[in-house]
């Protein structure tokens, strides 16, 4: 029987490559091209909050941070004495964050919204190529007869098995990240001036009515 070629194999996977990134370019044309309010809903957003807030108990504040976490469907994924790392999902991240102030007086708070829509779509894209690929060589060691042929589709299969479970780890990764927000809530006690500081407090004020009238 004669040996086993490998060279139309990688003909298939070239052509299969070429019309993948094909659908995806139909894809985004359709996306760009939609209605207008379409493909700003089919973005892929991180969302990510931190805030500082200051209560009379600031060891508390994690407990309660977790419970309202939960009420808004999340859970901690990291607590700590007087912080906590919460995962909310993405649809309730304005209603949680609207919700903090119960815990304290917010002192301080930063919002970021992280685009990754072409990021996101690239790893589909890229995961489903090496999908098929990867299956075809499994389908082609079946059918290998020799051992060099054998050893042959089992090092470029071994190859593509590891560039499909890191970009499978990588793409499940970042929709963990677009599904779920996180929030990193931190409690301080209040900061009160001592007699010395209520001096200076009441000159800061003085000074800012000489020149500013509401």
């Amino acid at each position: 029987m004669r040996p086993l070629l490998l060279v139309p194999l990688f003909a298939l996977v070239a052509c299969s490559s070429s019309r993948v990134h094909e659908r995806a370019d139909v894809m985004d044309g359709l996306a760009t091209g939609g209605a207008p309010g379409a493909a700003e809903q089919n973005r892929s957003i991180i969302h990510r909050a931190t805030v500082q807030l200051e209560r009379d108990e600031p060891e508390q504040g994690p407990a309660q941070a977790i419970a309202l976490a939960k009420s808004h469907g999340g859970y901690a994924q990291q607590a700590m004495t007087q912080a906590v790392v919460v995962r909310i999902p993405a649809e309730r991240f304005e209603g949680f964050l609207a919700a903090v102030p119960a815990l304290g007086t917010v002192a301080n708070k930063s919002v970021s919204a992280d685009d990754v829509t072409d990021t996101h779509r690239d790893l589909k894209v890229r995961l489903d190529n090496v999908t098929r690929i990867r299956e075809r060589y499994l389908e082609l060691l079946q059918r290998a007869v020799t051992v060099e042929d054998t050893l042959k589709v089992e090092k470029e299969l071994e190859r593509i098995t590891l560039e499909y479970e890191t970009l499978k780890s990588r793409l499940e990764g970042l929709e963990g990240s677009i599904a779920l927000s996180t929030v990193y809530l931190d409690f301080q006690r209040p900061v009160r001036p001592g007699p010395v500081g209520w001096v200076f407090y009441g000159l800061g004020k003085g000074l800012k009515w000489l020149f500013v009238w509401d």
